[in-house]
């Protein structure tokens, strides 16, 4: 399958233009930062659960802001200056580049991620304290999950459009949309369904609307996992929530790659 192909020269590719170790140090930095503020806290009679605390809380943003970074011009940049064209010369369907191209990219985030949580669960416990080690692998599952989701967008982005200058100003109001606005668009919706003023009580149809944002939606599944739910006890549904998640992943590229199919290079 040569998609594989194409994921392993995105890795290589990464590896001499130091993107890699780029994302990996941005992450390390701030994730060390992480645990040395639970290390400083549990010194003075702290915890150190607070630590997985700390890491959702910095991933919240930074997974998202790495995600469409890496991915908003992994198509498009490549379409503009010719790459694509030498690249469908050799036995490679559209379908490979995308499919490439995203699980490339997304293995590079997704090591950035797994290097820095190890280096800095290693600087916890040689301060000598403890982990707790099944919400520190919950937390490393589902912060692959929302790279995934945010690597999907971005390439979603990238191989629907034909400009860099747009799918840049696609990406980041993605990320303003999906990360900070999102807070106020369910209520907004609703003013505006009910005739410019708030009802009594929120439409069934709410909380739908609120995990339509993958932040959202990471968030609930987060909250859901942490709290050992299994059922839809808070307001948005644990299991739309992992759909929304799903596809996300699935849904963004897909579109961007029918997109690019049927589009001349």
């Amino acid at each position: 399958m040569s998609w594989t192909l194409i994921a392993r020269k995105e890795i290589g590719d990464s590896v001499r233009s130091r993107q890699l170790f780029v994302f990996a140090g941005l992450f390390v930095l701030i994730f060390g930062l992480a645990a040395y503020a639970t290390v400083r806290a549990a010194r003075t009679g702290g915890s150190t659960d607070e630590f997985v605390g700390l890491l959702s809380l910095v991933s919240m943003v930074l997974v998202p802001v790495a995600g469409l970074s890496l991915a908003h011009e992994a198509i498009v940049k490549r379409r503009t200056n010719g790459q694509w064209r030498l690249m469908l010369g050799l036995p490679h369907s559209r379908r490979d580049l995308v499919v490439g191209t995203y699980l490339g990219r997304f293995a590079i985030l997704a090591v950035s991620i797994l290097v820095s949580v190890v280096l800095a669960s290693l600087f916890v416990l040689v301060s000598g304290f403890t982990l707790p080690w099944g919400s520190l692998a919950g937390f490393v599952a589902l912060t692959l999950v929302l790279a995934l989701v945010y690597v999907a967008i971005g390439i979603g982005i990238s191989a629907f459009v034909r400009s860099t200058t747009l799918t840049a100003f696609l990406a980041f109001g993605s990320f303003l949309l999906f990360v900070f606005a999102w807070w106020v668009v369910p209520d907004a919706v609703v003013y505006v369904v009910n005739g410019l003023e708030m009802p009594a009580s929120s439409p069934w149809w709410t909380p739908y609307l609120e995990a339509l944002s993958p932040s959202r939606a990471h968030e609930r599944v987060t909250n859901a996992v942490a709290a050992g739910e299994t059922g839809s006890e808070s307001e948005i549904p644990l299991w739309f929530a992992a759909l929304v998640l799903a596809g996300w992943a699935v849904i963004a590229p897909g579109v961007g790659y029918l997109r690019f199919n049927e589009t001349d290079l």
